[in-house]
């Protein structure tokens, strides 16, 4: 009886754990390891992985625009529904906007649902799809909010390019990398260079035969 009680406790414990891991997970960017240095260079081979995936501060920032959108989704509708009604002869009917309002907080729902599965399985261009398209809807109603969600999947997608073009996210690192690559000309002189290593070649001759002129024929002076 007590260890069917035991695994009975345990198994919620289980879930609730990998629920808060998974929509609000400890630690900075990236996970532990060498990750958690935000001067590490994530290696050329690993970069598409790390790149597909989210790190717990972009999780967090993600959950929390999501719980947002699902509250602003369920609080639409009812606002709109209860301050556009009008009252006839005692009884309270809502005008055309609340089946608008209802639509769209709906959409937003459906939204966030997509949302906080894509955050489960750690799919960066799902989140900030889904990010955006909930951008999308937020600007009719509320503008300013909707752009700071298309703003949001944005900047989850700059990240990843950013990943992938220098292994890593920290600014003081990618600027370490900027100024030590060769600019403008310094690119194309190496180049030059292991084209020219000694004394420049002379042109090779053209392989396509052409035929020589005939010599012209000497018109003979005419005699007097």
């Amino acid at each position: 009886m007590t260890s069917t009680d035991d695994e009975g406790s345990e198994e919620p414990q289980g879930l609730i754990a990998r629920s808060k891991q998974a929509y609000w997970p400890a630690g900075g960017s990236f996970t532990a390891g060498p990750f958690s240095d935000p001067e590490y260079i994530v290696p050329t081979d690993d970069r598409k992985a790390v790149m597909r995936s989210l790190d717990p501060q972009e999780v967090r920032w993600s959950v929390g625009a999501l719980l947002l959108a699902t509250l602003v989704g369920i609080g639409l509708p009812v606002y709109f529904l209860i301050e556009h009604t009008t009252t006839k002869h005692g009884k309270s009917t809502s005008i055309a906007v609340g089946p608008d309002a209802l639509l769209l907080g709906g959409l937003l729902l459906l939204l966030c649902v997509g949302g906080f599965v894509a955050v489960w399985h750690r799919k960066r261009t799902l989140v900030a799809f889904d990010l955006m398209l909930v951008g999308f809807g937020l600007t009719l109603p509320l503008t300013f909010l909707g752009f700071v969600y298309i703003v949001l999947g944005g900047w989850l997608m700059l990240r990843a390019s950013r990943i992938n073009k220098y292994g890593t996210t920290n600014t003081k690192a990618i600027r370490t990398q900027t100024a030590a690559r060769p600019r403008g000309r310094d690119r194309k002189e190496p180049a030059k260079a292991a084209s020219q290593p000694g004394v420049r070649k002379p042109p090779a001759a053209s392989k396509r035969y052409t035929p020589k002129s005939p010599p012209r024929k000497k018109i003979p002076k005419p005699t007097e």
